[in-house]
């Protein structure tokens, strides 16, 4: 690994940009207002099937937004997460469904731009699923735009699904804002945000090519506190 790899490197810990304990406190203190993407997503992830009974999870956190009825159609899951509390969360959450089925669980504490390709290599036929984490790599690592273009070569003839932050934005006066759930071929930008109404300043988390050209992408609005609106970009490498 380079220097400058090992110089962005972003280290395990409670307290996070992009996570952590104050995320933990921010799903529950927020799940009410959360239903609506979690119900989308969970529609969403029911519909993948990858093919595979081993699957690895990138930046899972406690799982808040994955349904128990899909960890545990695999019999084997790999957690990759910078957040050392994220292994407990999940046990709380989803510990009693994946026991009931016998599904194991690993943890590996970790960048996953260091782990995933150590873990690729020894979990061979397994599926990926990034947990909301490709949009949220700029608030880790100074480096991240040049990560999230390496992915396409550790992902070749893999299966694997993602959902990202796509677009975000403050809501004047925390007033939601009446967003529909859709599904597109083209990339969501800032023509099309103009055209669906949604004007105003948006913050674009540059992760407009992470799911190959000409995959469904589905879109979903996600009040993840009542003054800001995130876009969630989700889609299934063919």
């Amino acid at each position: 690994m380079s220097p400058s790899h090992d110089q962005h490197r972003a280290l395990p810990g409670l307290l996070r940009r992009s996570g952590g304990l104050q995320w933990h406190f921010r799903a529950l203190r927020h799940r009410r207002l959360h239903d609506p993407f979690r119900e989308s997503l969970g529609a969403f992830l029911q519909a993948w099937n990858p093919g595979t009974s081993q699957l690895i999870v990138v930046g899972p956190s406690a799982g808040w937004f994955l349904p128990d009825s899909f960890l545990c159609r695999f019999s084997r899951l790999t957690l990759i997460d910078l957040d050392t509390s994220a292994p407990l969360f999940f046990a709380l959450r989803h510990g009693r469904g994946l026991r009931r089925v016998g599904t194991p669980t690993e943890w590996v504490q970790g960048d996953f731009v260091d782990c995933l390709p150590k873990v690729l290599s020894a979990e061979g036929d397994a599926a990926i699923l990034f947990c909301n984490v490709l949009g949220q790599l700029a608030l880790e690592r100074e480096d991240y735009q040049a990560r999230l273009d390496e992915l396409p070569q550790w992902l070749v003839g893999r299966r694997w699904a993602s959902f990202h932050d796509r677009y975000s934005a403050r809501i004047p006066d925390g007033k939601p804002i009446d967003a529909t759930a859709f599904t597109s071929l083209e990339k969501l930008d800032a023509q099309m945000l103009q055209r669906l109404g949604l004007s105003g300043e948006w913050m674009d988390h540059g992760t407009d090519a992470v799911l190959p050209a000409g995959v469904l992408r589905h879109y979903f609005p996600w009040h993840i506190v009542p003054d800001r609106l995130h876009w969630i970009e989700a889609g299934v490498a063919p």
